[in-house]
């Protein structure tokens, strides 16, 4: 008991300093250098493809500004986080007026059509697998529109088709995306199967189209509406489904704010991330009426040299009427707490709270290799190779229970991150939960 009071005050203390840093921090603050120059023009050599206007649009200067040699590293890492090169630099070079200098952006565009197949354990303790391919099409008129497939088989099969362009309205800073999908998903609910009395499946079927308005390079606000039918058992018992009946049909309305200040958002050194969304399901019809609320807050911060430290806390609650087991918050599926993966736990709200700490055993590599028949884009790639240590802890919770520190439950461990970007990232990892008992945790894509 003594080690959770402990531990919890000090993370209460970390968030309370951290969220008066922000208030203060810009992003421009993120490096310290002391080379400034004034920018003359901006030249762009190697988009074969992507648009003039989808690259500068990530800068945080334009002609005439005045930037250091910390702000080409930072802009550097905003434009590769485009996930459309393989490699970008940023140089300058002598201008025709004594006193400023032209900024020369070089890239090597990636290949943007691949299939990725993958393998997915639902969960630790169910020895369920799913499998599957993930077709992207990206940048394909060069203005960085996602077009993506996904077919998944074995445990949860889904489909989706999906569309995102963040640049849809250019001169207006408007961004539209689309989505279609079907998912047959296994009941996570132990109350539900208790319920029901035994386990069952409900069947998603789902659209929905996002409007969003870039404010700058930083902020953003979006609006997303979406139409959910969705078949649980054909007799439904208590929040089995929200309706009561073996269908809901739900109409929701989402609307999201993101600021993001990092450098390179797949594995960033500096910066922050912050998103806050309120979603309402339902409008009363078929009785059905509750909402979901998610925040989510991220700092990045270099501490000495190439070692950086990160945190997050995050918070899901679902709020209103009549709550669905569907829409509860879980543990033990997408969101865990490592050391616990094998745990399910549910209820309507969820906290998570992460420190991390990494330095890097390859900071950054440039590897292409020829392979005969091949696309060279599809075979070069920036490698990077970091040790990291790190600590979480969570607690899932219901609306009508009180809240206390002591439900959490801490996991702490360290692991190996093999970068390959712009595409992807492979996690090794060993936590312990609080008792001192290890798991191996493998995965792809990025911790936080």
């Amino acid at each position: 008991m003594k080690f959770f009071k402990k531990e919890y005050f000090i993370t209460a203390a970390g968030i309370f300093i951290f969220l008066q840093s922000i208030l203060t921090a810009a992003p421009d603050s993120l490096y310290v250098d002391n080379e400034y120059f004034i920018v003359d023009s901006i030249k762009i050599s190697g988009n074969d493809i992507t648009e003039e206007y989808i690259i500068l649009r990530e800068l945080t200067f334009k002609s005439s500004d005045v930037v250091s040699t910390s702000d080409l590293r930072y802009n550097r890492e905003r434009i590769f986080s485009l996930r459309l090169f393989t490699r970008v630099d940023l140089k300058t070079e002598a201008s025709s007026d004594q006193d400023k200098k032209n900024v020369i952006i070089d890239l090597a565009e990636s290949w943007y059509i691949y299939p990725i197949p993958f393998i997915r354990r639902n969960n630790e303790a169910s020895g369920k697998y799913s499998f599957g391919v993930n077709l992207s099409f990206k940048n394909f008129r060069g203005r960085n529109e996602h077009l993506r497939s996904v077919i998944s088989l074995g445990y949860d099969p889904y489909f989706a088709l999906l569309y995102q362009n963040p640049a849809f309205d250019f001169k207006n800073n408007l961004g539209i995306s689309f989505g279609l999908s079907f998912l047959k998903l296994s009941n996570k609910s132990e109350y539900a199967k208790t319920i029901y009395g035994g386990d069952f499946e409900y069947k998603f079927y789902s659209i929905g189209f996002s409007l969003g308005k870039r404010i700058d390079q930083f902020n953003e606000l979006y609006g997303t509406a979406g139409f959910d039918y969705i078949e649980g058992p054909e007799e439904s018992k208590g929040r089995i489904t929200a309706s009561g009946r073996p269908i809901d049909r739900v109409l929701s309305l989402k609307v999201n704010y993101d600021y993001d200040s990092r450098d390179l958002k797949q594995f960033s050194q500096n910066g922050i991330f912050s998103s806050v969304s309120l979603k309402h399901n339902g409008f009363g019809i078929n009785s059905i009426s509750y909402n979901v609320f998610e925040f989510d807050f991220r700092e990045y911060r270099s501490i000495i040299s190439d070692l950086s430290a990160r945190w997050r806390f995050a918070f899901r609650h679902t709020f209103g009427g009549f709550i669905p087991y569907y829409d509860y918050s879980y543990f033990g599926y997408g969101e865990y707490v490592r050391g616990y993966s094998n745990d399910n736990h549910e209820g309507n709200n969820s906290i998570i709270a992460s420190v991390e700490m990494s330095y890097p055993l390859i900071k950054e590599f440039d590897f292409s290799i020829k392979i005969p028949l091949i696309p060279q884009q599809l075979t070069s790639a920036r490698i990077g190779i970091y040790l990291s240590a790190f600590a979480d802890a969570g607690q899932v919770f219901n609306n009508n229970h009180r809240f206390r520190f002591s439900d959490f439950y801490p996991g702490y461990g360290f692991g190996l991150t093999i970068l390959v970007l712009p595409y992807n990232a492979l996690r090794l990892e060993y936590a312990f939960n609080k008792y001192g008992i290890g798991e191996i945790l493998i995965g792809t894509g990025f911790s936080f």
